[in-house]
């Protein structure tokens, strides 16, 4: 760690154009608002500051007050601070919404490209370094550019409104106040690049120590089975140290920062008033003006270190908005596309908004309605072949049996049926056709594993997320597959008080209602309960009977009424044909 912090010393480090450009298209929806919010801030805090000077000038220019005098003041002020009132209100309340909506842009959009991304980088990226980007990063994102924003520009209409004001008083102060935005800027750019270095560290340490906690979690079970608590705590505390280590380093960092500041601020204020002392003693200015320059100055000073410790804030959120620009550009899956209503504009492809779903709409089924052709497959950065010249036909509502030894290719030519890696050679068409879309190609496809996805909820939300479906269609789903449960019972996450068995059958219950043409069944019947293979086998041969299956076969009886079979052996068919002939051979082979 020390190393690497060495090297990124002398790097002077700048944010990349894409992720400005990022920032604009959050905000390109709204920008005409903004920019009205912006305007009516503005006059809300001139308005609200002017108050003073409008005392000030009405006791420099009048030796004795009569009431009618101060009814008048009272007056002025009090339409003065209300119209201010209405307006700061107005622009704080609409920006910082809008603001907000803009940021949550960012989410969606990098939401949608990261469900698309490769199964190449789930494969080799933590899942706490993904999460870290949408929680940590995202967070800092949206904590300063919801609201806060809104009160950083406002220390800008502030500046703006108090420099407006004082040089109204007297031009010479325009002089040292330049000076000192100077001195500022400069103080600001001596710190810059080292606190966005810390920041970005920061940042990087997050994710490991996600990670590993993430991951001690799911496999604490084990954990406490080998007796390792000791040696994942260790590496957490580890971890964690780092992270606070450099969290450390960053305060005082941002404390070193914030004394500079306040040396100028005081220096100014006694600049101001060796000014204010001279203006004085030549008539040039009167006893109200003195004091609203004085106090405006101290206010100038504050504003303007509140401005560039604010402004130096912000670079943590422009280091989230980079690292989450780095997925937003990153490239998608293969025959991969973005929903027509993504608008950023990158370099990814989108689907038409009148796409069909389907390519072929004409209702003329073909011959087969999955085709796979002289198909070799190996996963990205493999230089040998785990599946090799695999070549076979499926007609509709026929049933297909994949066998093999442990390691022959089974589950790896599922994971070529659905596209999810590249095919270096051959082709899989879906009647006849080759889709070329790939969520269009695994529309077709509903797969039944012994790895299913639970959240926590009731069993309709699990069934169906998007409410798709009416309490009637969910109820003649569960009676179809045989599933004793009502549509409000409660799954915990992961689905833990379920049993193997009840998860299949809710898994089969979903593939139901996607209606997909062809079902894959990935040893979906090994280690469930006599009862719920009953139920399963029972829906294999009756509420499916209609439809094309693959079953990846762990007990041989769950292939047997199977129209044909493969038998894979080392990536390769070892034989493909009618079920009886296929079974006897393997069965000869042991």
């Amino acid at each position: 760690m020390k190393n690497t912090i060495t090297k990124l010393k002398p790097v002077q480090i700048k944010f990349s154009k894409n992720m400005f450009n990022t920032l604009f298209q959050c905000y390109r929806p709204y920008i005409i608002k903004i920019i009205l919010t912006v305007v009516i801030g503005f006059l809300g805090r001139l308005l609200l500051l002017s108050n003073a000077q409008l005392i000030a000038r009405f006791l420099d220019q009048r030796q004795n007050l009569t009431s009618m005098d101060l009814k008048s003041l009272i007056w002025q002020l009090a339409i003065l601070l209300s119209v201010a009132f209405v307006l700061t209100i107005l622009y704080r309340t609409v920006f910082s919404r809008l603001s907000s909506l803009a940021v949550s842009r960012l989410y969606d959009e990098t939401t949608y490209r990261v469900s698309r991304f490769p199964m190449q980088f789930f494969d080799t990226t933590p899942v706490g370094q993904i999460s870290t980007r949408f929680s940590s990063d995202y967070g800092n994102i949206f904590r300063l550019f919801g609201g806060p924003l809104a009160e950083f520009l406002s220390l800008i209409f502030d500046l703006i409104s108090i420099l407006i004001i004082i040089a109204f008083a007297h031009p010479i102060f325009l002089i040292s106040l330049s000076i000192s935005a100077i001195c500022f800027r400069f103080i600001l750019k001596l710190n810059q690049n080292e606190l966005r270095r810390k920041r970005q560290e920061l940042s990087i340490l997050r994710g490991p120590s996600v990670a590993h906690f993430s991951e001690t979690v799911q496999g604490s079970v084990s954990i406490r089975q080998h007796r390792k608590n000791k040696l994942f705590q260790h590496r957490f505390e580890k971890l964690d140290q780092m992270f606070l280590d450099c969290k450390l380093s960053v305060g005082s960092h941002l404390m070193k920062f914030s004394v500079q500041l306040y040396v100028i601020s005081a220096i100014l204020f006694f600049v101001h008033g060796l000014i204010c002392f001279y203006l004085l003693k030549n008539q040039l200015i009167g006893p109200g003006q003195i004091t609203v320059i004085l106090g405006f100055t101290l206010l100038a000073t504050n504003t303007l270190q509140m401005f560039f410790e604010w402004y130096s804030q912000f670079d943590e959120a422009l280091i989230g908005v980079d690292r989450m620009d780095q997925y937003l550009r990153k490239p998608l899956e293969t025959d991969s596309y973005l929903p027509a209503h993504s608008d950023f504009d990158t370099a990814h492809l989108k689907k038409a908004k009148t796409a069909s779903q389907k390519i072929s709409s004409s209702g003329i089924k073909a011959e087969y309605i999955l085709s796979v052709q002289n198909l070799s497959f190996s996963y990205p950065e493999q230089i040998e072949n785990i599946l090799t010249d695999i070549q076979f036909s499926l007609k509709h509502g026929e049933k297909l049996g994949i066998i093999g030894r442990t390691g022959a290719g089974k589950s790896t030519l599922i994971s070529a049926l659905l596209r999810l890696y590249p095919i270096p050679k051959g082709s899989i068409l879906i009647d006849g056709q080759y889709k070329t879309d790939v969520e269009d190609h695994r529309q077709q496809f509903s797969v039944i594993t012994q790895e299913q996805f639970f959240f926590k909820g009731s069993l309709r939300d699990n069934l169906d997320l998007y409410h798709a479906f009416d309490d009637k269609n969910l109820i003649r789903i569960l009676e179809q597959t045989g599933l004793e449960l009502n549509l409000d019972f409660q799954i915990d996450e992961k689905g833990q008080n379920l049993s193997m068995g009840e998860k299949q059958l809710i898994s089969l219950a979903r593939g139901l209602l996607k209606n997909a043409d062809i079902f894959i069944f990935d040893e979906a019947t090994s280690n469930v309960d006599p009862q719920s293979e009953k139920l399963i086998q029972r829906a294999l041969t009756n509420v499916l009977s209609e439809k094309t299956q693959i079953r990846i076969a762990h007990r041989l009886q769950t292939v047997e009424d199977c129209d044909q079979i493969l038998w894979l052996d080392n990536g390769r068919i070892k034989k493909y044909g009618p079920t009886k002939e296929v079974l006897e051979a393997f069965k000869g082979s042991s």
